[in-house]
Order: C-alpha cells, then sequence, then structure tokens
C-alpha cells in the first residue's frame, strides 16, 4: 500500500410451479434477491442447551437474512441467534447484534455447513406488510423514505455512467449519494462530511481503497463509519485484507446496482427503513472487541 493522508478534525408472468416444486422454487426466489458478498458474521447462541458463538464468513446477504459458512454442526432449524453483521474486531466498531432465526441447512465440502438464517424483525415485519398490502395500497417507498432520511453516501466511481447508476438507486432509499470520481476529491469531502457510508474500489488508481480505509479507521472522527471495498480482481488476498483493515464488507465488481443497494441497505439503514431491515432503534450498541 502506499503513503497515506492524514485527515484534520471537521471544523414478466410467473411460470406455476409443478408438484412437489413450490418449496424449491421459494429458496430459488430468495437465492437470486441474495447479493454475494464476503464480510464477517459475529453469531452466538440464544437459549440453547450447548451455548456457542463464532466469527465466520457470510456467503450471501439479502434484506431478510443471511448465509453464512460453519464448521460447527450444532445448528438445528428453527433454532434462535443472535446475529451480528456485518461484524469488525476493530476497536469501536458498531457492532449491533439482532435475533435471527436458521431456516436451512446445507452441508458443504471440507466439512462446512451453510447455514441461513432470517432476521426475526424482518420476518415478523413481512407478515404485516403483506397484511397492510392486502387491504390498502403501498404508499411509494421513495416518498416515504426521502422525507425522513438525509444519510450521505460517498463513493469514489470514476465512471459518469456507472456513478449516476449508483445515485439512482440509492436516492430511491432516501439517501443523499455524493459520487466523485477521485480519492483525493473524497478526502477533501471527509475533511467536513462524516457520511453514513464510504465506498471505495480497492484498485483506484491515485489511492488504494485499502489506504483510505486506513486514513479513516485512524481518525477518531471517522472511525465509526462503515467501509465498504470494492475488487475487479477478487482475490482471496483481497477479502483477507480489507477486513483486517477494518472494511465491513468487500464486494466483487462487477455487480448490479440493486446489489450494492442491498449491501448499503444492511450496514446503514435509513432511518425510516431500520426496521424493516432488522435494524433497532436508538443508538447502536457496540460490543467489546
Amino acid at each position: 500500500m502506499g503513503t497515506t493522508t492524514s485527515i484534520p478534525p471537521a471544523p414478466g408472468a410467473k411460470a406455476s410451479a409443478q408438484p412437489g416444486q413450490g418449496s424449491q422454487s421459494g429458496i430459488d426466489r430468495r437465492r437470486r434477491r441474495r447479493a454475494k458478498i464476503s464480510a464477517q458474521v459475529h453469531v452466538r447462541a440464544v437459549n440453547s442447551p450447548e451455548p456457542f458463538e463464532e466469527v465466520c464468513m457470510s456467503i450471501d446477504v439479502s434484506r431478510d437474512g443471511l448465509l453464512f459458512a460453519s464448521k460447527f454442526s450444532g445448528y438445528w432449524k428453527g433454532q434462535i441467534l443472535e446475529v451480528t453483521f456485518p461484524y469488525s474486531n476493530m476497536a469501536g466498531a458498531m457492532n449491533q447484534g439482532q435475533p435471527a432465526e436458521v431456516v436451512r441447512i446445507d452441508p458443504q465440502t471440507a466439512g462446512k455447513f451453510g447455514v441461513a438464517v432470517q432476521f426475526v424483525a424482518a420476518k415478523s415485519d413481512a407478515k404485516g406488510e403483506r397484511k397492510a398490502c392486502s387491504s390498502k395500497p403501498a404508499a411509494p417507498v421513495t416518498q416515504a423514505v426521502a422525507n425522513t432520511s438525509q444519510s450521505v453516501v460517498l463513493a469514489i466511481e470514476p465512471d459518469a455512467r456507472s456513478a449516476e447508476a449508483m445515485r439512482h438507486m440509492l436516492e430511491q432509499d432516501g439517501y443523499t449519494v455524493i459520487a466523485v470520481p477521485t480519492a483525493q476529491a473524497a478526502l477533501e469531502i471527509l475533511r467536513t462530511t462524516v457520511p453514513s457510508v464510504f465506498i471505495a474500489e480497492v484498485e483506484a488508481e491515485d489511492m488504494s481503497g485499502q489506504d483510505l480505509c486506513v486514513i479513516i479507521k485512524q481518525n477518531e472522527r471517522l472511525q465509526k463509519v462503515p467501509v465498504i471495498l470494492m475488487t475487479r480482481a477478487a482475490q482471496p488476498a483481497d477479502y483477507a485484507t480489507s477486513h483486517q483493515l477494518g472494511a465491513v464488507v468487500c464486494m466483487a465488481k462487477p455487480f448490479k446496482p440493486e446489489r450494492l443497494q442491498q449491501v448499503v441497505r444492511l450496514v446503514a439503514p435509513p432511518p425510516a427503513l431500520r426496521t424493516a431491515y432488522g435494524a433497532r432503534t436508538g443508538d447502536p450498541a457496540e460490543r467489546p472487541a
């Protein structure tokens, strides 16, 4: 990594399912809604005869839950867990656990298990949303959120078309998106602005996204900002280094804008959507590193 710079304090129709295929089609549908990302997840058993906790790597993430890989064979369907996602062991990390229910367990290679969980709050809200939709039309998400959220997403994106797609997608949820072409431009904004989310590319030309992550995590004013890093190489070393430096998520490029929308919602939900995405209201609880 190169030399880092310090930041001074701020002044169509659906096909009908064949008999016996309903369950599988539901699983496939949920899989299509997930974003494949790399991020740590902290899992703790709740009221279990065998209490345990572990830190795993997530595989897929959606607005309602996630799938992570574990070597522990003690999970069972219906089990209640406290899940912290994304999780970081960096000092001062804003780790916040939430209850989740195990909905599926899939054997994988090397003695691992894929454990799919659904956030309990998201499950309850989904039932409420279906009931509400059956009685009256739902208000547009953009209108409901835009009036209550001023969350800022700062992203480094040199491609104007990609930046516009990102802005269009995230602004639907009420985020204020600031897309800049260079790391230097982002550093100037960070002098006076504390964004809700910071997005950068590992292979950025003027400064590596990993270098920028170091700058943010070493700055007392900015160290709690969730950092999302992107990588075109998608090498295991990129993911490992990104997490070690404090990034909450590392995503492989290219990806569809709606996948980024899902991840941003998870790491920094707009106020109007916090309940729907399983986050608690009020100040986030911090877990000791």
